[in-house]
């Protein structure tokens, strides 16, 4: 299976972009035992107001080492901080994949999956996903990576007016197999965990600081 995990920092100024850096690195490794086909990541940036994507077919360990991986988080993590400390939300989700379908050749197959509105990290099989696309046919199918469908789901039904909670419930109402899923939208400063089957954990502080992983113990 997969590794996906990530953060958000919020109303931490004491907290300095060295040390997200050296936090985000530690979790690469740590998760590249989950899957060494491709590694990727997506930040989520108040101050920038976009979502910035990486994305390489290599291992993690090989991913943190490449100067595009530092030039990314240089332009997409470092403006949330400023020479105090944090200065700005800012959120992170990552991914290490272990190849189910979809080539991870074709770099669109691997992880962060994006879409207009919004990217999503997945860990898990799909086994309807070809059921899922037919049944919805005003969503469009742009990969064979069976992730697409879970993202293109969750903003189609947002865009028919379901809150993401309903939204998020409804596809796991549709969904046959496993799914851990991490999501960012382009219009929303939200960051959304779900999981079907347990295999996704968090721990927080009260000072707006949440971290999350495949693995419990990498926490």
């Amino acid at each position: 299976m997969c590794g996906i995990f990530g953060f958000s920092w919020q109303n931490r100024g004491n907290l300095s972009f060295a040390d997200s850096k050296a936090a985000l690195s530690q979790l690469f490794l740590l998760s590249e035992q989950r899957g060494k086909e491709a590694a990727g990541i997506a930040i989520k940036n108040k101050s920038t107001k976009q979502i910035g994507v990486l994305k390489q077919n290599i291992t993690a360990s090989r991913f943190i080492r490449q100067s595009s991986y530092e030039n990314f988080l240089d332009s997409n993590l470092k403006p949330a901080f400023g020479q105090g400390g944090l200065e700005q939300g800012v959120s992170v989700i990552a991914h290490t994949r272990l190849v189910t379908n979809g080539d991870r050749d074709t770099n669109v197959n691997n992880q962060p999956v994006t879409k207009p509105g919004g990217v999503i990290v997945h860990n898990g099989i799909v086994v309807n996903v070809d059921d899922l696309w037919a049944k919805y046919p005003d969503i469009k199918r742009e990969l064979y990576v069976d992730s697409e469908v879970l993202l293109a789901l969750i903003l189609h039904f947002s865009e028919q007016g379901m809150t993401l909670p309903a939204a998020v419930a409804a596809l796991f109402n549709e969904v046959k197999g496993s799914a851990s899923v991490a999501l960012h939208f382009t219009k929303l400063n939200v960051m959304v965990l779900a999981t079907n089957n347990g295999s996704l954990y968090y721990t927080k502080d009260d000072k707006g600081g949440l971290v999350f992983s495949s693995e419990q113990y990498s926490l």
